[in-house]
């Protein structure tokens, strides 16, 4: 599957000892890109260098580099001229102009990094190209991830076939408002970049933009779409079967970082309908879904919907409470204003007990809606995020 994207990986036994937290992705001549980055204004010097390559033509074989453990954010023009001594050396290596080799960072804001231990480390990585490679790629991306991230499928239009495979981590800093921490998706298919890009940013915004752990923004945040261009299928339906399928492993991956998020145990979806415009569903949306008293409430597998009725009220967006209607899976909770004549707490209990919390919120009689998901928030949460840097 893709074996024309080469995956190199290696270990820098630092932070995270023998662990995999290095890796080098070597892309044919003829792929197309798409990435889609933070919004947050503090943005990572990987994350502008990226943004400043995109911005120009990059032909012939690309690479991506990616160290995990320190995010080479907040670091200023040190952090710049630590980036480019390593690309200076990848370069160097390989040949491939500094223009076309990618840069990424994840982990620990406002610590330079070990420059000489990564630029030995991606060496390495660069001595271990191998075909198929995406399972140690997905372990070497991780920070405090617990599982690796991977999605893959294969695709049939008629008698032909493509493939997808994608790779993703992150399990804290998530309300990504592009993408996600880090997401590295391919295809083989021959795409033009124009397109790719469309469907790239079309279908961030229906998955990595509607999640949320725990309302925090990464300034790391990077979506990477790649189009190898090894599988040229010609077909009425291909874009649209691309799209349908890319979504599929989207959300797939979006919902394994909210299943893994820091502490998660539970993933909790939330709709939000009929105000004004879909941005303002979702707006609302975000907000239930950010609510630490809900995400307590369903780690406490308790079904307080006061406090969705709460959140949904914190917004700049009106609603009449006589139009408000509320359900937890199945289960009506709140009628047009009104508390649902059969709703009992413990029906209530027996839909927070599950794994997956779906939660339903009508502010009106319009047809716009939007969904979030989101994960509950633990004790393990606190633990882990008040001795990160140890």
């Amino acid at each position: 599957m893709l074996r024309e994207v080469e995956i190199g990986c290696a270990t820098t036994n630092s932070k995270y000892k023998k662990r995999l937290d290095c890796a080098v992705v070597k892309i044919p001549k003829s792929s197309t890109l798409s990435g889609v980055f933070t919004t947050n204004n503090f943005k990572s010097v990987p994350v502008k260098n990226c943004l400043k390559k995109f911005s120009q033509k990059m032909n012939g074989e690309k690479l991506l580099a990616i160290n995990a453990g320190n995010a080479n954010a907040g670091t200023g023009k040190a952090g710049e001229k630590d980036l480019e001594l390593i690309l200076d050396s990848i370069s160097q290596k390989t040949g491939i102009s500094k223009k076309n080799i990618l840069p990424f960072s994840t982990g620990v804001i406002g610590e330079r990094l070990e420059t000489e231990s990564i630029t030995l480390t991606f060496e390495k990585c660069l001595k271990e190209f191998k075909t198929n490679n995406f399972q140690n790629l997905a372990t070497s991306i991780m920070t405090t991830d617990k599982k690796i991230k991977i999605s893959k499928t294969v695709v049939k239009i008629g008698n032909k076939k493509f493939s997808i495979v994608g790779v993703a981590k992150g399990v804290g800093m998530i309300e990504p408002n592009m993408a996600t921490t880090l997401s590295f998706v391919f295809t083989d298919l021959r795409i033009p970049e124009s397109t790719l890009k469309k469907i790239h940013k079309n279908i961030c915004n229906e998955t990595f933009n509607s999640i949320s752990v725990d309302g925090e923004q990464s300034p790391s945040d990077s979506s990477i779409l790649v189009a190898t261009g090894k599988n040229l299928i010609e077909s009425p339906k291909l874009l649209k079967t691309l799209e349908g399928s890319l979504t599929k492993i989207f959300t797939d991956l979006s919902e394994k970082l909210l299943l893994d998020g820091e502490g998660a145990t539970k993933l909790i979806e939330i709709k939000v309908s009929g105000l004004k415009s879909k941005v303002a569903c979702k707006e609302v949306a975000k907000k239930i879904a950010n609510s630490p008293l809900l995400k307590t409430a369903a780690y406490g597998e308790d079904p307080n919907w006061g406090r969705i009725l709460s959140a949904a009220g914190n917004t700049e967006n009106k609603f009449q409470e006589k139009n408000v209607s509320i359900k937890m899976g199945d289960i009506k909770v709140m009628e047009n204003g009104e508390i649902h004549k059969k709703y009992r707490e413990a029906l209530g209990k027996k839909e927070f007990k599950k794994k997956r919390i779906s939660i339903a919120v009508k502010l009106g009689s319009s047809k716009h809606s939007a969904k979030v998901k989101s994960s509950d928030l633990t004790h393990e949460y606190i633990s882990i995020n008040s001795d990160y840097r140890s």
